[in-house]
């Protein structure tokens, strides 16, 4: 990665351009994984025909059928640039922002939604994730770095749904951490709780995207547990502006079946 313009000192644009969105190929998985990234943008901002800053919130979702994901900091140098570019409407920037972030992900489909200004008490909080939460179990750790022989299964047959609010890891990129939360739904043999809480925390200095760390528990869990589905769904705090929340599954999943959460933290 000695290549990337990113993780050094990189001047912000003045005006729009595309040029500095950063791609970055996805990583392939032995496993036939469906799902998709939302991320969620807070710091979006544009000038008026008349010159007027207006603000918005951005919505971006993609498929893990993309060639590439699109590096976060590139994304929030794309948008400084966006900020001082003049645009006839909030359709025309949804339309120009559709177009540079599609030739940088190479990807069948693009789903962009401005949340207006007006309407930001629309966004809701969730306050907790659904599911029973691993984090109150009392669990020795000792390993901090993704450990996949941690985990157990049991003979009993569950359908279940698990969250963890101990997830953290490192972008590989600008090496600053990045907080979050995993949720497990899964059918199969139960999953030992404390070995999946283990194998949560073992994250704690792995470096990663945001993506692939969600595709590595989904895939970990796969090879390890063996369940009959699986589907991982992971929140990551707000970096720069940015909140990335990947969701992966074993079966195809379409993102308006898909409860998107925003959780308080983020």
């Amino acid at each position: 990665m000695n290549d990337f313009p990113l993780g050094k000192e990189v001047t912000a644009p003045l005006r729009r351009d595309p040029s500095v969105l950063y791609p970055v190929k996805r990583q392939k998985s032995d496993f036939a994984i469906y799902g998709f990234d939302i991320w969620r943008a807070y710091e979006l901002s544009w000038l008026n025909t008349k010159g007027k800053p207006l603000v918005a919130i951005m919505e971006c979702i993609y498929p893990v059928e993309s060639k590439n994901i699109v590096e976060s900091k590139s994304l929030k140098l794309y948008l400084e640039g966006i900020s001082n570019t003049i645009f006839d409407s909030s359709q025309a920037l949804q339309d120009t922002i559709r177009q540079d972030l599609s030739a940088v992900l190479s990807t069948p489909w693009l789903s962009i939604h401005l949340i207006k200004q007006k309407d930001f008490q629309s966004l809701s909080w969730q306050t907790t994730l659904k599911g029973s939460c691993l984090d109150t179990l009392d669990i020795e750790a000792a390993t901090y770095h993704r450990d996949p022989s941690v985990l157990i299964t049991e003979e009993s047959y569950v359908d279940e749904t698990l969250y963890s609010d101990l997830l953290k890891s490192y972008c590989p990129i600008t090496h600053q951490p990045d907080w979050g939360s995993v949720v497990i739904e899964y059918r199969g043999r139960r999953i030992n709780h404390t070995s999946l809480l283990q194998y949560v925390v073992s994250y704690r200095n792995h470096t990663g995207f945001a993506e692939n760390c969600c595709e590595q528990i989904f895939t970990d869990i796969q090879t390890k547990c063996h369940p009959e589905h699986l589907r991982i769904s992971m929140w990551y705090l707000r970096r720069g502006g940015i909140d990335i929340n990947p969701v992966r599954s074993s079966y195809p999943l379409k993102p308006d079946t898909v409860q998107k959460w925003r959780l308080l933290r983020q």
